[in-house]
Order: structure tokens, then C-alpha cells, then sequence
């Protein structure tokens, strides 16, 4: 049987078809942090190509990596039918170093919980690192 819509608070909600099962589409993106001597390889040459391969797919979930904050932004207006959330591996005062955002499809998806946690001997202490590591590393759910 094929998956099912139904209409919940002007939202398309999407049921389990009848033995269970329901197909997701996730992406990964890692944005790889704008630099200026990327030239052709730049930020500014790669978002609309990143944004028509997330609109081609048109997935649940896109999780990014090596964000900056202005790339989400180009992220979050070429895709509008998208929400986003997370924080930069510094923390939530320090919003333009990298970030490991989730964007969301807002038609298909309600955000329920989500956050942000260091991988360190400190994981809700943001931009703590351990083990040695040049620079603090997060995952975001």
C-alpha cells in the first residue's frame, strides 16, 4: 500500500503505509567553509548548485557541515520551504564560526526537539575539546 497524506494543521502529514514502512530522503552537505582562494571552487560559484541539487532530491532532512553562518543564510533564502537549526562549534554567542545545521522541510516535517552537543569530556559546555583536538567539534540532532 502506498504512503497516505492527510491534512493536520495545514500541514501534510504523512501516515506509514500498511506494513510499516515509510521512505525518508536524507542529504549531506559539507559546505566546505567559504575561503577566498577558493576561486572557481568558491562559495559563490557553488550555492546555487547546492540549492538545485537539495530542490532536484527535495529530501526531509539536509544536514550541512564546515557551515559559516552566511553560507546557511544563502542556504535558507534560495531554499525557503526549508527551517533551520543548530549552533556554531564555538556556541551560541559566537554565530559565524562553522556549524553542523539541520534544515528542515517545513510542509513535510515538525521539528519536535533538536541541539547541539560537543564532542569533548564536556559535551554540553560549548566549544570545549578534548583529546587533543585543534578545534572544537559538535554534532547536531
Amino acid at each position: 500500500m502506498a504512503d497516505t497524506e492527510s491534512e493536520s494543521a495545514g500541514r501534510r502529514v504523512h501516515d506509514f503505509a500498511s506494513d510499516g514502512h515509510m521512505s525518508l530522503t536524507i542529504m549531506t552537505f559539507n559546505l566546505h567553509r567559504e575561503r577566498t582562494t577558493d576561486g572557481p571552487n568558491s562559495w559563490e560559484h557553488r550555492k546555487d548548485i547546492c540549492a538545485n541539487i537539495i530542490k532536484k532530491f527535495s529530501p526531509l532532512l539536509v544536514c550541512t557541515q564546515e557551515g559559516l553562518k552566511s553560507q546557511l543564510d544563502d542556504i535558507a533564502c534560495l531554499l525557503p520551504g526549508y527551517e533551520q537549526f543548530g549552533v556554531s562549534r564555538k556556541g551560541p554567542n559566537e554565530p559565524n564560526d562553522e556549524h553542523c545545521a539541520i534544515f528542515y522541510s517545513r510542509e513535510k516535517v515538525e521539528k519536535m526537539d533538536g541541539g547541539t552537543f560537543w564532542l569533548s569530556e564536556s559535551p554540553s559546555v560549548p566549544a570545549s575539546s578534548s583529546w587533543s583536538t585543534d578545534v572544537p567539534a559538535i554534532a547536531t540532532w
